[in-house]
């Protein structure tokens, strides 16, 4: 079989594409597709190596696809333990997760290539590749363990402490063994162990490296170490901000804060979606002359022959997304409840997956049927967007975290007025970015996160007037023609693309 050819670009990805439809799947698709000359290669990150099932053919350009599970499955011990310094280790992997310190990350990434000697009494030594297990279930992990529980949250219970431990530290140092697929460029769609990787490879190979960020990966985190009912807090700082005592989860936010500031400080180019996401870049120490605002774009010839449905016999609102607890899908529904008091035969629907939370969806499913909605609100799991968007009159999205909502592009591609929440860069692209010029008017309203009678207020006002709906879906059109358009965007990584192969 020949070797792979050396690519171009090695996009890193984690959680993401080409396993699971949309979002940042969807993106990445067209990222690969709309830069045909480019030779890529794909590393998918993922938390374990069980098989899964490619929801996206890969293109023709690319020329290697490869996994990197995070926890590999544990294979039988090597005899003999590892000769690895326990405690230098503990000492490195301290100062990374507390400190991001550089100096330890290059001391992490030397471990993690440099073969060990290991052996029994009776035979001689011989050195060979640390292998996961010997970083995380080993005597010298054991060591370490104990130095970084010890130095970085005495007060976390134990147990609790041991499997962040496992879990963060497995995957690090998975990330800093993998092998490098050969590119001139490391394209990291995150930060997080994806932005890591590409840290390492530059590291390594003295190729350039790119870090593009549709969601702040560290916000995201936090976000679901907020709402993590499997973490308990041993810990109660009330509102004593100089408290130092640290908590099981101060080690989660500590790490994946290390893993950004690591990652921005060895890119040479730092993208994302829109500009206010760039003060979260720069707080994790970003530096500003290696800052880019690359928008979404959208194809607009596919909207080219999409004709609304007339006659409708009643008002349609549409949600197009994942039914998870970011995108809010209950405040959604307590919208509905809103919504059909002004406009009884109002028909709210839900398009997107439902698999993905079985609990939430079923939450979501009970808080039907005691809002009475039964008639009103329809979950219709999946659908072609270009089958849906024509009986569309309002778009509505309720997310209390997003970036930059391909769902409401396509809504304004569609000509489509959307309520959204006040997240991400849903002002900018519903109201226009400040400056505009011209000024093209409101796509529609925004809303605080995680009001249902505002949310609510702003669909019943949209389908009372139909004058304000049409102006409002002809302007988001407008706005998405002058900045929000395939061709726009796919220009600006060809360029970058350009510019640090050279």
């Amino acid at each position: 079989m020949n070797a792979p050819l050396r690519a171009d670009v090695c996009i890193v990805v984690e959680g993401c594409y080409p396993f699971v439809m949309g979002g940042v799947s969807s993106w990445l698709d067209w990222l690969l597709r709309t830069q045909p000359e480019t030779r890529f290669s794909v590393v998918a990150i993922t938390a374990d190596d069980q098989p899964r099932e490619a929801k996206y053919p890969l293109p023709d350009n690319v020329t290697e696809f490869r996994t990197l599970p995070l926890m590999p499955r544990p294979h039988r011990p090597r005899a003999g333990s590892p000769k690895i310094d326990g405690a230098a280790y503990g000492a490195a992997l301290c100062a990374f997760w507390a400190q991001a310190d550089p100096d330890a990350f290059d001391r992490l990434c030397a471990l993690a290539q440099t073969p060990v000697a290991r052996g029994l009494p009776a035979w001689p030594w011989h050195h060979a590749q640390p292998d996961h297990a010997d970083f995380i279930s080993s005597t010298p992990a054991w060591e370490a363990l104990r130095t970084c529980t010890t130095g970085l949250a005495q007060e976390a219970s134990f147990s609790d402490a041991f499997w962040a431990w496992r879990t963060l530290v497995g995957g690090l140092m998975s990330v800093l063994a993998a092998p490098l697929p050969e590119a001139r460029i490391y394209h990291a769609i995150s930060t997080g162990y994806a932005g890591l990787f590409a840290a390492r490879a530059a590291r390594e190979t003295g190729a350039r490296s790119v870090i593009t960020e549709h969601g702040i990966y560290t916000n995201e985190r936090r976000i679901d170490l907020v709402v993590a009912d499997w973490l308990q807090d041993r810990v109660h700082r009330g509102f004593a901000l100089g408290d130092p005592r640290r908590e099981v989860r101060d080690l989660w936010k500590d790490m994946f804060d290390a893993f950004a500031t690591i990652a921005y400080a060895r890119a040479d180019r730092i993208t994302t979606l829109y500009g206010a996401n760039q003060s979260f870049q720069r707080a994790l120490g970003a530096q500003e002359d290696r800052l880019a605002v690359i928008p979404n774009g959208i194809q607009l010839e596919k909207f080219a022959g999409l004709h609304r449905i007339k006659d409708k016999p009643h008002p349609v609102v549409g949600l197009i997304g994942r039914v998870v607890p970011i995108k809010d899908i209950e405040a959604c529904i307590r919208a509905a409840a809103v919504i059909r008091k002004a406009v009884p035969d109002v028909e709210v629907l839900i398009i997107g997956p439902t698999e993905e939370d079985p609990a939430y969806f079923a939450s979501c499913q009970r808080r039907v049927a005691e809002l009475q909605l039964e008639q009103t609100v329809r979950f219709t799991g999946r659908m072609n967007i270009f089958d849906i968007l024509p009986s569309l009159d309002v778009m509505l999205l309720t997310s209390i975290s997003e970036a930059q909502p391909l769902v409401l592009l396509e809504a304004g591609a569609a000509r489509i007025p959307c309520v959204a929440t006040d997240v991400g860069s849903c002002r900018e692209i519903i109201e226009g970015p400040r400056g505009e010029d011209p000024p093209l008017g409101r796509g529609g309203f925004i809303a605080p996160p995680m009001d249902p009678e505002a949310l609510g207020a702003a669909v019943i006002r949209l389908l009372s007037d139909e004058a304000l709906r049409v102006s409002c879906g002809e302007n988001l059109r407008a706005r998405v023609e002058q900045g929000f358009t395939s061709e726009i965007s796919s220009a600006a990584y060809a360029a970058m693309y350009r510019e640090l192969a050279l």
